[in-house]
């Protein structure tokens, strides 16, 4: 579009001398307000694609925070039974400490009649014991080897 506007400037101003100055300026003022159309055109469609892509993603993390607020509400809610569950277990487990406690005042040979161990499991006085852990070695009876599992080569002699 420059190059054009120059080129009949030019031609303009070769062909008429003075009188042809006053055409090209017109000229050159023409072409200036034809490329000051075309870059505001251009400069709105290219607003409108920006607005378009930044409102896609804007509204792709809008759904994204809206499942999240739903996931942490269910999840709110589960610990929030879960809570309850919990602290009704414990209200439970002090309630039955408490009879035991008083079943063990009253009569302490009943009290261990009323849970008797299961077979295999070790009483209540045995898990209060702490037993000593020691470590034992361990013994290999197989020599080292640097042949391949599978091989039918003999061993080197030592």
């Amino acid at each position: 579009m420059v190059f054009f506007t120059a080129m009949l400037v030019i031609i303009i101003i070769y062909y008429l001398q003075m009188d042809g100055l006053i055409y090209a300026t017109i000229v050159a003022l023409v072409a200036e307000l034809v490329n000051i159309f075309m870059a505001h055109a251009l400069s709105k469609s290219v607003e409108k694609k920006m607005r378009l892509r930044i409102r896609r993603l804007v509204n792709g993390y809008s759904k994204r925070l809206k499942t999240n607020r739903k996931t942490i509400q269910q999840l709110e809610k589960i610990q929030e039974e879960s809570v309850k569950k919990l602290y009704n277990a414990n209200l439970k487990i002090k309630e039955y400490e408490a009879k035991l406690e008083l079943l063990e005042k009253t009569s302490p040979s009943l009290a261990q009649n009323i849970i008797p161990p299961e077979p295999g499991k070790p009483s209540p006085e045995d898990l209060h014991q702490t037993v000593p852990l020691t470590k034992q070695p361990v013994e290999s009876n197989q020599d080292f080897s640097d042949l391949p599992s599978g091989s039918n080569r003999k061993k080197k002699p030592r």
